[in-house]
């Protein structure tokens, strides 16, 4: 999948060329108007994931897979199955990072942790072109891509990428100042679907050392 992400990128480019066309120009609106859509009314979702970073080379450095589930305002569960085991828990206030294999959990405030991150721009709400520069990259095997170019010169991350199908969020890639690419593939992708608040409650298991928790 990550593989066919990184393909499909490229060639979007060149759909630009014919935006000038009518039936291009209607796809185009139809894709911010489903991006604006999804974000504004985005309450919860569950869904797989593959994720990988590259670098400035787009040489792959690491790739993990897993499982996200999200509610707003601030809930959300993110867990690593593969390399290495770990969850990240926000309960609306904190977000607590579980290391299975170094046996710690890491705790933060949840602006501190999700800066730059793609959990950023899913956990926001409002309008988009208050923060970005918008720009429909066209369709490639049903997927709708949209550029975004953050407004904010300080911002972590210089692009992001939203690829939209008809189940909702299909890919993202985020590029960072530094030519590295954090690209995630999202898989059985469910919006709208029942989360009690008590499933993002974390306890830390038993013995294991907690780090930040008296700075909260």
């Amino acid at each position: 999948m990550n593989r066919k992400f990184r393909q499909i990128l490229q060639p979007i480019f060149l759909l630009m060329c014919f935006a000038g066309t009518y039936p291009m120009q209607v796809r185009a609106d139809m894709a911010l108007e489903q991006l604006n859509s999804f974000i504004s009314d985005l309450k919860t979702f569950e869904a797989n994931f593959e994720q990988t970073l590259y670098d400035s080379d787009s040489q792959a450095l690491k790739s993990s897979s897993g499982t996200v589930k999200l509610k707003r305002p601030g809930r959300f569960i993110w867990t690593y199955d593969e390399p290495e085991p770990q969850v990240l828990v926000a309960d609306g206030e904190r977000i607590w990072l579980y290391d299975k294999d170094l046996q710690q959990v890491t705790v933060n405030t949840i602006d501190d942790r999700i800066s730059g991150s793609p959990l950023e721009l899913l956990m926001r709400s409002g309008d988009l072109e208050n923060s970005f520069d918008l720009t429909s990259l066209g369709e490639a095997d049903d997927i709708r891509w949209v550029e975004l170019k953050p407004k904010d010169e300080s911002s972590d991350f210089e692009l992001v990428f939203i690829g939209l199908d008809d189940q909702g969020l299909a890919a993202m890639e985020l590029r960072d100042k530094f030519g590295q690419a954090t690209q995630i593939v999202f898989n059985n992708f469910n919006a709208g679907i029942t989360l009690d608040d008590s499933l993002f409650v974390f306890e830390a298991p038993e013995g294991v050392d907690i780090i930040g928790l008296d700075e909260q």
